[in-house]
């Protein structure tokens, strides 16, 4: 388990599961917005990554050419403690 800062709070998330960060945080309350329910299309789950390792970028997320330091938290997993801001 890694523990994931979220605006002034603390989850923890299981970084070997499937499950994408977004869904794991959502599962504990984090009040992630998701247009698109984690298709990858909306960008409304974008976070802002201050610190941490996350997976490598999907294909998807490489399209949208996303600013440096955001990803899209329904297309990555957490791989270390993260510090993140939630973008919306």
């Amino acid at each position: 388990m890694v523990t994931v800062h979220v605006n002034g709070k603390d989850y923890k998330v299981d970084e070997n599961s499937e499950k994408d960060l977004m869904h794991q945080l959502k599962e504990q309350g984090a009040e992630i917005v998701a247009a698109c329910n984690g298709a990858g299309i909306c960008q409304t789950c974008a976070i802002k990554v201050n610190s941490g390792k996350l997976t490598e970028k999907t294909e998807t997320e490489k399209m949208m050419d996303l600013p440096e330091g955001q990803r899209l938290s329904c297309q990555c997993r957490a791989q270390s403690d993260l510090d993140i801001e939630l973008i919306y």
